[in-house]
């Protein structure tokens, strides 16, 4: 069923009102005032976050942001209160790690700016396009540049070039993210202008959402007018009974057929160079694959079995997994 594309336009209109961006800041723990403004989003240096890349066989962001704490671990201290963010590039996936209040504390500290006022966040990493031509200038001693591939800040003094890129709101990522304050101290008990601004974003949305709605009923309308036809020519289908067997009979199969696809995709994602499937036996709606996997490999199966809702037992360097076929 096509949509109306003044519907879809108008919805675009007001999807787009929530896109508003802050004024954009590189945070580093060498930046001492910042010009006031309602919010600001942030490219966090370096200095503010751990990253990693792996190669996982993991297709989507929510499965590996359930694995990234095992992935980052032994990088983060022992103190709690990191968020984790994943980003897929290329065939890798980047983790990384941040604390919010570490956030929090140094731009309230250096520059008197509440949480609040925190709209959406960045990674340096993300810039590697720029630095993969030129390095960015910081200030006059700093810059940051890749090293080995990472977004790293280095003395100008390290480098041998001669220009630096200017840091400058047109430098802005394509992704973003939420920026999650560290405690309910950090949010505003009044209505912000901002509150309100996406409260009548909301109305307007309902309302092309309305509109949509009567659309929909338009064409299920024709839909009708269509199925009578149907009808009139076969008339043995008007019977209840026969339509639901004929239902039943094709949803058992595709729901088998569905089950099998899963199981594939979740063994799929187990399965590597260093992580071979060994069998499958699937009984009673119940399966369990032997994985045969190297030492060093076994943490990360299991933590990724762990994220996709699996039982894994292990046995020397041989892991079983079990789950339900669904």
């Amino acid at each position: 069923m096509h949509l109306n594309l003044t519907i879809l336009v108008e919805r675009w209109k007001v999807l787009s009102l929530f896109g508003n961006n802050g004024t954009l800041i590189l945070l580093h723990k060498g930046l001492n005032s910042i010009k006031k403004a309602s919010k600001y989003d942030l490219v966090l240096s370096p200095q503010f976050y751990i990253s990693k890349r792996e190669k996982l066989p993991i297709k989507y962001a929510f499965q590996a942001k359930k694995v990234a704490p095992s992935i980052l671990e032994e990088y983060l201290p022992s103190e709690y209160g990191y968020e984790y963010i994943v980003l897929k590039d290329g065939d890798s996936w980047l983790f990384f790690a941040y604390s919010p209040k570490d956030v929090e504390e140094f731009l309230k500290s250096c520059c008197n700016i509440n949480p609040n006022k925190i709209n959406k966040i960045y990674f340096a990493d993300q810039l590697k396009p720029i630095l993969r031509k030129l390095p960015i200038g910081i200030d006059e001693k700093n810059a940051l540049t890749l090293i080995d591939n990472s977004a790293t800040i280095v003395p100008r003094s390290m480098l041998d070039s001669d220009r630096y890129a200017k840091f400058t709101k047109k430098l802005r990522p394509k992704q973003s993210f939420n920026f999650k304050p560290s405690s309910k101290s950090n949010s505003d008990n009044k209505v912000s202008k901002g509150a309100v601004f996406t409260i009548i974003s909301i109305l307007l949305l309902s309302v092309a959402f309305l509109a949509e709605a009567l659309s929909y009923k338009k064409a299920i309308k024709v839909e009708q007018e269509s199925l009578d036809k149907i009808y009139t020519k076969y008339p043995e289908l008007k019977g209840k009974l026969i339509r639901d067997s004929i239902k039943k009979k094709y949803e058992n199969i595709e729901k088998k057929e569905r089950a099998v696809r899963e199981l594939l995709d979740k063994l799929s994602q187990l399965t590597s160079k260093k992580s071979i499937l060994d069998k499958v036996d699937i009984q009673n709606g119940k399966f369990t694959a032997q994985f045969r996997v190297e030492p060093k490999e076994i943490k990360r199966v299991e933590a990724i079995a762990t994220a996709a809702n699996l039982k894994v037992k292990r046995i020397n360097s041989t892991l079983l997994v079990e789950g339900v076929l669904k």
